[in-house]
């Protein structure tokens, strides 16, 4: 009899979050549009705007037949404040447990691309990076990685006035480095590019609060060349994991 009951409540949240998320998309939508929509009896929808009303979640606008999102959904989220670095740890632990090597989450600020949080290499031997360091754009993983979010106009924007050449293997045509980005297929590489005897890979994640994030996995390169198989299903497998949990983006 619990457990019915708990079924019964989950579903009855599954069906408000439909329809709050069907009015954030079609503002004003009537209960026809939004039966429609969720694909909910139109009597249920009915009901549960009701509901969400009386909560101030949703609002009917008097002699109209719609319904809008409430300013009560508004307050909230404002008071919503992700920790990105949070929210990411345990995905970064159990990639640090498979790979223990230098891990870099990092984010766009502006035309900079920055460490926010960091799980450095247990080997006596490893590449060397710290939350707060700034990282180029055109020769690391991560960088590579962020440059696959923006326009094409954004990302040519950032690289123009001059790449600098930090190996002999750092690419500073701003047009070939794009064009390796859009040939990488999501998975973005830096084979000493950027440090002589130093590669990393890296992967694009989904947005959270509103940040635009990267991670990147380091080593030495031949570590690397010996793991490079290994290396792109797991970042591949991160990804999908963090977008199963958090969606595409908070």
């Amino acid at each position: 009899m619990a457990e019915d009951h708990r079924r019964s409540d989950g579903q009855s949240i599954a069906r408000a979050v439909a329809i709050l998320r069907a009015l954030a998309e079609h503002p004003g939508a009537s209960f026809g549009q939004l039966a429609a929509m969720t694909g909910l009896p139109r009597s249920t929808v009915q009901r549960l705007v009701g509901v969400l009303a009386q909560e101030r979640l949703v609002v009917k606008a008097f002699g109209q037949q719609g319904a809008w999102l409430g300013m009560e959904l508004a307050r909230l989220g404002a008071r919503v404040r992700l920790d990105v670095r949070a929210l990411m740890r345990p995905f970064l632990q159990a990639l640090h447990a498979r790979f223990p090597d230098n891990l870099d989450l990092t984010m766009r600020e502006g035309a900079r691309i920055v460490v926010i949080e960091q799980l450095a290499s247990h080997d006596a031997i490893r590449v060397t990076s710290y939350v707060g360091k700034e990282l180029p754009w055109h020769c690391t993983a991560a960088g590579k990685a962020h440059l696959s979010l923006l326009a094409p106009e954004q990302a040519m924007a950032v690289l123009s006035g001059g790449l600098q050449a930090f190996t002999p293997r750092t690419e500073t045509d701003p047009a070939r480095v794009l064009a390796g980005v859009a040939a990488a297929e999501g998975v973005f590489a830096d084979r000493d590019e950027y440090g002589e005897g130093a590669s990393a890979m890296a992967v694009a994640l989904p947005p959270l609060g509103g940040a635009e994030l990267a991670l990147a996995i380091a080593m030495p390169t031949p570590r690397f060349l010996r793991l490079g198989a290994e290396l792109a299903p797991a970042l591949l497998t991160l990804r999908a994991e963090v977008e199963a949990a958090y969606g595409a983006g908070l």
